[in-house]
This record gives structure tokens, C-alpha cells and sequence, in this order.
């Protein structure tokens, strides 16, 4: 699935709105895939190397950048990951339950976007479908994934549509504060 022209055009727009950077060359594009060994999502591709490489969208919700990423935000490739140290390590295969059913390990996850809280987006790398790989987001603490749509594209519309974070514009408060123990 290709990003909608209308979403840029909707983010070219309110650009004041947003914390952006010059946009990514198909060789940072190509430098973050052979680093991370996976093709990325085409609708990513097309919001970093079309709209601006790494955002803080709304001033709230953060995209992380590719090549070597810029002043602000970091490379994708180079994005922390949780669960491989410290107190939120997880096992290499363990099963990582999504919410709406199934499960994922943390092999097949690559974070794309943080929250202030510390927890993520993730690209789910297990299958691409039409040039398009699934998100969800990651809660550290318990851990599980959240939300799970069916593209990067999908997720940028709630974005732009609610202007916040997405996952809180995805869920109620009871599952934000009860289930994700978020303020």
C-alpha cells in the first residue's frame, strides 16, 4: 500500500505543527535496510524521503529517521530496543502476545516510533504483505503489543486524523490507564 498523497499534503500543510528535517535519500533509505537486513515499508519510505527524515508529528509523537538520522532523531537502525538488556530484557523466540490475538517474538520487531513513556511502535518484520509489513505497539513493561494495524500507513492516518499520540487515540482510558498503566 503506497502513503495517500493526501496525508503529506495534509502534513506539508500544518508543517509549523511539526519538528521536521530534510528528507532522506534512497541511500539512507538503502544504507538502514542493509543495516537491518529487512526491506522497509513503502509507506515509510515515502513519509521520511517525501515529507522529512525522522518527525516529531504534533509534537508528540516521534518517527524515527533512516541513514544516519539527524540532530534530533536517530537512525532506525540504531533505535533502542528494550528488551535485549536490563530490567525489560526479554528471551530471543520468546512469545510476545499481541492484545488482539497471536503472538510475535522480539526478532521480528523494529521499533519505528517512541512514546515519552518509553514504549514503542514497531514494524512486525515476520511477513510482508503488498510492500507493507504490520505495527503495533509495544508495551516494555509487561511485555505485549498493542493496536496492531495493518500498515505504517494505517498508523500515520490515525496520526494525522486525531493529532496525538496514536495509541492513545486508538484506545479508552481504561485501556490506557488500566492495561498500559499509562497517565
Amino acid at each position: 500500500m503506497k502513503l495517500n498523497s493526501s496525508v503529506i499534503t495534509t502534513l506539508q500543510q500544518e508543517r509549523s505543527q511539526h519538528e521536521v528535517y530534510p528528507p532522506a535519500t534512497e541511500a539512507d533509505i538503502k544504507e538502514t535496510e542493509i543495516a537491518l537486513g529487512v526491506r522497509l515499508p513503502e509507506s515509510y519510505c515515502k513519509f521520511v524521503s517525501e515529507f522529512s527524515n525522522g518527525a516529531y508529528l504534533y509534537r508528540c509523537q516521534e518517527i524515527s529517521a533512516v541513514g544516519q538520522g539527524n540532530q534530533q532523531i536517530g537512525a532506525l537502525q540504531h533505535t533502542y530496543r528494550p528488551w535485549t538488556a536490563g530490567p525489560h530484557k526479554v528471551d530471543d523466540g520468546q512469545p510476545i502476545p499481541i492484545r488482539e490475538g497471536g503472538y510475535v517474538t522480539v526478532d521480528q520487531l523494529i521499533p519505528f516510533a517512541y512514546d515519552h513513556n518509553g514504549n514503542m511502535w514497531c514494524f512486525i518484520v515476520e511477513k510482508m504483505q503488498d510492500h507493507e509489513y504490520r505495527v503495533g505497539y509495544y508495551d516494555k513493561f509487561q511485555p505485549k503489543l498493542y493496536g496492531v494495524m495493518d500498515s505504517f500507513h494505517d498508523w500515520l492516518n490515525v496520526c494525522v486524523s486525531h493529532r496525538e499520540e496514536v495509541i492513545r487515540a486508538i484506545f479508552d482510558d481504561d485501556v490506557i490507564v488500566h492495561e498500559l498503566g499509562l497517565g
